[in-house]
């Protein structure tokens, strides 16, 4: 799939492809997420040893992520992105990541990454904003096939208003690996050991069918620290709202989101279809 030519504000080449390791990044941030690739279902054969991890951090209202890979294939151009969902499914990563949804499939509104892999089928790269993504919405870093740069990195940062300099034209190939941090099938993040709650639990599955949350509002009760996981399955295609935390997915019809964030804000709220402007859950966060 081809996106038509925008401009980006490069604002720094971090490194080659060679190289990357020496890069700090953003270390000790307030909340970090990481995952480990692995390849997607149906990637070829090439890539059945595709390893490494990815790491997001939010930090001072920004955000930093950081991917590293192993076996890929030597000297090879990738292409990375943030996506809304985990590694599941039919579609793995489901949405690119927006700031503002809707928008311009380019950076800053989205993060992507370009690297090169070198002779060893290895390849890292990092990508920064000046805006933080949301809790939750961080689902997956998938890497695709192919790119049009030979940088290994570039530093994307959002500027308000800003004119954007340069250009890049993008094409996104096979989807080859997937590292899920926040979506379905992520591995539990240390915010979740450290409040004790369990990984293996069942999280609950709102559908919403015909207009209306089958079975009533789903209620949820946590207490402050804990980590609150949801699912919401829809027969239309809709935008889930959790106000309070004023954390938005889209759910494509036919398709379902999970929603993952700590219980940072005490009191009662809700969640909504906002298109249908009808509740499916209340949340209650407890002292």
């Amino acid at each position: 799939m081809r996106h038509a030519k925008k401009s980006v504000p490069l604002l720094a080449v971090l490194a080659t492809a060679l190289g990357l390791a020496a890069c700090g990044g953003g270390g000790g941030g307030e909340d970090t997420v990481s995952g480990s690739f692995t390849p997607v279902a149906g990637a070829p054969a090439a890539y059945s040893e595709v390893g490494g991890e990815a790491e997001l951090t939010r930090s001072g209202g920004g955000t930093e992520v950081k991917i590293e890979l192993t076996g890929l294939e030597p000297e090879t151009e990738y292409m990375a992105h943030l996506h809304t969902e985990g590694c599941g499914g039919s579609d793995p990563g489901g949405p690119h990541f927006q700031f503002e949804k809707g928008g311009s499939e380019e950076p800053p509104n989205e993060i992507h990454f370009e690297f090169e892999s070198n002779a060893a089928g290895e390849g890292e790269a990092t990508a920064k904003s000046d805006r933080e993504v949301p809790q939750g919405e961080a689902g997956s870093v998938v890497v695709h096939f192919g790119g049009h740069s030979q940088m290994a990195a570039v530093l994307f940062t959002h500027e308000e208003g800003g004119e954007m300099e340069g250009g890049m034209e993008h094409m996104h190939g096979e989807k080859v690996a997937c590292a899920p941090l926040e979506g379905e099938a992520a591995s539990a993040s240390s915010d979740a050991a450290e409040a004790g709650t369990d990984a293996g639990a069942e999280v609950p599955t709102i559908e919403f069918k015909n207009g209306e949350a089958v079975g009533g509002v789903t209620k949820i009760e946590a207490n402050a620290g804990e980590r609150v996981r949801f699912k919401v399955h829809s027969d239309v295609a809709e935008e889930v709202h959790v106000h309070g935390y004023d954390l938005m997915k889209d759910v494509p019809a036919g398709g379902t989101i999970e929603f993952d964030f700590p219980a940072e804000i005490e009191g009662i709220f809700e969640a909504e279809m906002e298109g249908a402007g009808v509740q499916v859950l209340e949340l209650r966060v407890n002292p």
